[in-house]
């Protein structure tokens, strides 16, 4: 377990120790903010919650269904409100296919306005006939999840692109989010590439800034932009993959790059499922490698 602390003045400081790490909310769980990065290989899942409510940024692929109903579970099975699909590979929305029934889900599929959400229906198994759709782009907001703020910032709705965006281009063109709970953020990055990138450093800026971040399309060399990370300049990076994947994530400029900012870092190949929580002032992360 390692404790990663983001404050940024003497008032954080002061509250910082007012307040009891152990607050209860109504649930009975420790008040503040979950956020999981499930092992599902070489895919990428996420799981936020917030006392009994939760919000998905993909599910994996079809084998990781084992690994995300565990990390559910240990999330306490909330009741899910939204499930963003980044984009439709089968590395991010395969596992809607296997998603259990008993799952307490509403039903809403966030994608982004550029996807093919009949393509997506069509991967959602016994959901298929239950499922709504919402799409967004960048500035709209995912969900408010009591307290977590989920804001869409990439890709913008107005791009003069085809729709949907053909196989080439559901890389770069996936959605993006920060997430934010009081004094801390992660930025969820999915599969964009350099280009999507250099537009959201020209866009945001610093306020990409975040504690966390999941490195983009599980560490590959075609998706990293310094000038992204320097504004983003997170603390910890978590990167989703494999271990025996055949694209050599993570690459060696990705690592040696996060290296050279002492950014701690944190792999699914490696910890498993990896596990962050917030009670507004400092992240405690923790690790479940169950293989």
């Amino acid at each position: 377990m390692r404790v990663r602390i983001s404050v940024s003045s003497l008032a954080s400081v002061f509250a910082l120790i007012c307040v009891s790490c152990t607050t209860q909310s109504p649930s009975g769980r420790a008040a503040g903010f979950r956020f999981t990065v499930v092992d599902v290989g070489e895919g990428l899942s996420q799981i936020g919650t917030v006392g009994g409510d939760a919000v998905a940024w993909d599910v994996g692929d079809t084998g990781a269904a084992g690994n995300w109903i565990r990390a559910y579970a240990q999330a306490g099975a909330p009741y899910i409100r939204s499930i963003a699909i980044s984009h439709s590979h089968a590395d991010h929305m395969g596992g809607l296919m296997t998603l259990p029934d008993s799952i307490r889900f509403s039903g809403e599929i966030v994608s982004s306005v550029f996807e093919d959400t009949a393509l997506i229906r069509e991967n959602c198994g016994s959901w298929a006939a239950r499922v709504r759709f919402r799409t967004i782009g960048q500035g709209d907001t995912m969900a408010n999840l009591n307290g977590v703020t989920v804001q869409c910032v990439w890709p913008p709705k107005d791009l003069a692109i085809t729709t949907p965006v053909s196989d080439d281009y559901k890389n770069t063109y996936s959605l993006c989010f920060i997430a934010r709970y009081q004094s801390n953020s992660v930025l969820i990055t999915s599969d964009i590439d350099t280009v999507a990138e250099q537009a959201l450093a020209a866009t945001y800026g610093f306020s990409l800034l975040s504690d966390i971040i999941v490195v983009p399309h599980h560490g590959s060399s075609g998706s990293v932009n310094p000038v992204f990370y320097g504004y983003a300049a997170p603390s910890t990076a978590i990167i989703s993959c494999s271990s025996d994947n055949e694209y050599g994530h993570p690459a060696a400029n990705v690592l040696a790059m996060l290296f050279q900012m002492r950014v701690t870092l944190y792999q699914t190949s490696r910890e498993g499922t990896i596990t962050a929580f917030t009670n507004g002032y400092y992240w405690t992360v923790s690790e479940e490698y169950a293989k």
